[in-house]
């Protein structure tokens, strides 16, 4: 048997350590992906800009709220483009 553990060819530094979804930081806490905070993550998620799942067992009373990585990255993205083109105008 080979002992030699040889990397994955097709994933990259950048795939390897991406996330799909992470859980709703701690109260008074931060996410470590953003620096978003709890409550703020819940506000955007009523307002329909982020997506946040439930997951619990059946007949569980309490489970996870999971944040999709991708929508936090989307809305970050959108901020950005918006705050260009109005700086834009305005220059």
């Amino acid at each position: 048997m080979n002992s030699e553990t040889t990397p994955n060819p097709t994933l990259t530094d950048d795939t390897a350590h991406r996330v799909e979804f992470f859980r709703l930081p701690a109260p008074r806490k931060r996410d470590p992906y953003f620096g978003l905070s709890r409550s703020w993550y819940y506000k955007a998620a009523s307002l329909g800009e982020i997506k946040m799942i439930a997951v619990r067992r059946r007949n569980a009373l309490r489970g996870v709220r999971l944040i999709v990585y991708d929508s936090v990255a989307e809305y970050i993205r959108r901020a950005a483009a918006s705050s260009n083109s109005s700086g834009q105008a305005a220059g």
